[in-house]
């Protein structure tokens, strides 16, 4: 696989910030109790993984240190996570080590699957290829890899988030209430805070779109905020914002 710049750019930024989420993963392997995203939401409350996964072969694509894989291999499934980063697949064996979960490691890019055609039962992305990587690159491969019938799952910023946040170099200013870019043509941002990443989000009739090309049906579509007493460790994420607007 020829890799992209984008590609290349990204997995050195995560090269040098895995260290940052290795506590945060620590924390998420040794729960079993799932919770999601900017605000730390419960699985209870969401309701993001299927009724049963007892025996289902699932995929978590872009899976940093893989403590999403662990939630499903405490429910029974067969896990198999992929990710491009070399650091971020040494926080997750050793954490598969210390737990032995059963979960196997696969580094590559979600953009192309090494797997062949419908043979997970479920795929799931919470800030992986769903932010990481080329919408219209990665959303057929999963598609591809899953059996018919089957169901993805993925979690990214909002739209309104992205059109609202800062491009500074200091990544802990605030999320404005000010408009900062276009929604509309809405695809590949590049910060300017360091690492540098380079992130991909579409405006919501786009996502309804490329799923709906892909042969998805769209069951839901959920707009997450956090109340006004919310925790985040990231320090552009306002509760007090995102009591009124959804970020995720």
């Amino acid at each position: 696989m020829t890799l992209k710049d984008y590609q290349i750019l990204n997995r050195e930024a995560w090269q040098k910030i895995a260290e940052e989420y290795k506590e945060p993963a620590e924390k998420a392997w040794e729960s079993g109790d799932p919770h999601w995203g900017i605000w730390q939401l419960p699985e209870s409350k969401l309701e993001i993984f299927p009724n049963d996964l007892k025996g289902k072969k699932c995929i978590e694509i872009g899976c940093g240190a893989r403590y999403v894989s662990s939630w499903m291999a405490r429910r029974g499934a067969e896990v198999i996570g992929i990710d491009p980063t070399p650091n971020q697949l040494e926080t997750a064996r050793h954490l598969e080590k210390q737990y032995q979960l059963g979960i196997k490691f696969v580094e590559g890019f979600g953009e192309k699957l090494p797997f062949p055609d419908s043979c997970f039962d479920f795929a799931i992305s919470e800030y992986g290829a769903s932010l990481w990587a080329n919408p219209y690159d990665w959303i057929p491969e999963a598609a591809r890899v899953l059996k018919p019938g089957s169901q993805l799952v993925f979690m990214t910023n909002h739209a309104f988030t992205i059109c609202c946040v800062p491009d500074e170099e200091d990544d802990s200013v605030p999320i404005s209430e000010q408009l900062q870019r276009p929604y509309l043509g809405l695809f590949k941002t590049q910060w300017k805070s360091p690492p540098h990443e380079i992130e991909f989000h579409l405006p919501h009739g786009e996502w309804i779109k490329l799923l709906r090309d892909n042969g998805f049906v769209v069951e839901r579509l959920l707009e997450l905020g956090a109340s006004p007493e919310s925790k985040t460790r990231y320090p552009w994420a306002d509760a007090e914002w995102a009591s009124k607007w959804p970020t995720e």
